[in-house]
């Protein structure tokens, strides 16, 4: 009989489900779509438990289409930073609290300053922000004492999911690494921020390397699902390392831009190399790794395009906006752009900081600024790439996202990273990156097939064009940050 894998993403506003084979061909593909809620401003928040009966919705289809006895395992990824507090009785105390939430940014400067105490816990204090786990549960324990009384474990959104499908509490090193409970040095909760903070060791869970089974679907989800099996479940990981780790940003240690909802830009080493810029994701995808993936993010990312053509253009036809744009304009574009519309945490830490456009006159067209919107992401995303890269040269970024769809894009990616690019073809979504973390867990490797990709070269003749742009925008940068932070002294 044929072994099938599922693999689930816990998206920010969808959850996705796929089921691929062993060479990880993708047989079936669930997108469904929900809401999260806003009681206040600031305030991003979800009752976890409708993710549960969506995935749940969506394994009954599954399994309609793929006899339970054909399915080896379960992986999952999903949202990293949302925050669940979950009681004695396996239940959520109170709504999640999403990586998006602001409503503790009055406290990160006191609990960055409390960081710094020690040398040991210092890393902590330039990644914890709005939305980490640990300024959640901080503000929990203020605001809500409680609540926070009754917290038995503190869960990112996929080990709530592996909660509900096993009754097992885990966690992975990615989600864990990034929590800003961990100890980067020694790859542990951190005891430091358990004494600074008097925070309880038991509420945290066990930390597992990705790909490990952590426990099988138990009776109640089986009979609810009309099954007959015990399929295992593995830790699972974040969305953004099973994004590259199924893009092969791991197995060929090459740079990787994901052109979402936001725009991440990780950068995997082979050793456990920890950068000064980015978060450093420990990624045990199986037991014997010991890698660090380097991440950071423009939060527009690739939202700076829905933004002009839907919000501005009023249209959502993009690809025939972008089909406007003349191929005389490209190189020799006098608009900039500052693409960080909604704050910025990884390079300037500032939730206030916006986005601008520099250079406009009466000749300004739109095709102009269109192009400005499209070149300044690609700006601040190699000055993203620049803050963490390597000392080895990459060979190649791989790019993914709905924002590689266009042609236009990806071809200023390479100009303005003078780098080549490998735009994938085939769907490599988070979802099937947590389909390969199922396919290692049953298996302990993957005979996964080469995907079908494409190469983009760097147009020669724009590169020095596009160098000097970039030193213009660095320009920009640096006064557009400085004007911010003095409107908000």
């Amino acid at each position: 009989m044929s072994k099938f894998y599922i693999g689930i993403d816990i998206g920010t506003t969808s959850i996705k489900l796929t089921a691929v084979d062993q060479k990880m061909k993708a047989l079936a593909d669930l997108q469904y779509n929900y809401h999260y809620l806003t009681p206040k401003e600031n305030f991003n928040e979800i009752e976890p438990d409708v993710w549960l009966k969506i995935v749940m919705k969506g394994l009954k289809k599954l399994f309609q289409q793929f006899s339970s006895g054909s399915i080896a395992g379960i992986g999952i990824t999903g949202q990293m930073h949302t925050t669940i507090f979950v009681d004695q009785n396996k239940q959520a105390i109170r709504p999640a609290i999403l990586w998006n939430d602001t409503r503790t940014q009055e406290m990160i400067p006191k609990i960055k300053k409390r960081l710094q105490q020690t040398s040991r816990s210092a890393p902590i204090a330039k990644i914890v922000s709005t939305g980490s786990p640990l300024a959640n549960l901080l503000w929990l324990k203020e605001k809500e004492f409680e609540s926070y009384r009754k917290i038995h474990k503190v869960l990112i959104a996929k080990d709530y999911l592996v909660l509900k499908l096993t009754g097992t509490y885990s966690t992975d090193y990615c989600d864990a690494s990034t929590s800003s409970f961990f100890d980067l040095y020694q790859d542990q909760w951190s005891q430091e921020v358990m004494q600074i903070f008097d925070l309880p060791e038991e509420i945290f869970p066990v930390i597992h390397y990705s790909s490990k089974k952590v426990g099988i679907l138990t009776e109640e989800i089986q009979r609810e699902l009309g099954i007959n099996a015990g399929i295992p479940v593995v830790a699972g990981t974040g969305d953004n390392v099973a994004s590259a780790l199924v893009s092969g940003c791991f197995s060929n240690h090459q740079p990787l831009i994901s052109l979402g909802t936001s725009g991440v830009v990780a950068v995997p080493n082979e050793g456990h190399h920890l950068k000064e810029t980015g978060k450093n994701v420990v990624t045990k995808i199986q037991v014997s790794d010991n890698s660090i993936l380097t991440q950071g993010t423009v939060q527009a990312g690739a939202k700076v395009n829905s933004w002009w053509t839907e919000n501005i253009l009023h249209t959502d036809d993009f690809f025939g906006e972008q089909g406007k744009i003349p191929s005389s304009l490209i190189g020799k574009n006098n608009v900039l752009f500052f693409p960080h519309l909604n704050g910025e945490k990884t390079l300037y830490a500032s939730p206030q900081l916006r986005g601008a456009f520099v250079g406009l006159s009466l000749d300004t067209t739109r095709e102009a600024m269109y192009l400005a919107v499209l070149e300044g992401l690609a700006f601040g995303i190699r000055r993203l790439y620049e803050a963490m890269k390597n000392k080895e040269k990459p060979t190649y970024f791989s790019i993914v996202g709905g924002g590689a769809q266009s042609n236009l894009w990806i071809q200023l990616f390479a100009n303005i990273l003078q780098a080549l690019i490998k735009r994938i073809n085939t769907s490599q979504e988070a979802v099937h990156g947590a389909a390969l973390l199922a396919i290692f867990g049953v298996n302990g490797s993957s005979d996964i097939e080469h995907s079908d990709y494409q190469i983009i070269q760097p147009q020669t003749q724009l590169i020095s064009a596009y160098d000097e742009k970039y030193k213009n925008y660095l320009r920009l940068a640096d006064l557009i940050f400085d004007y911010t932070e003095n409107l908000n002294v």
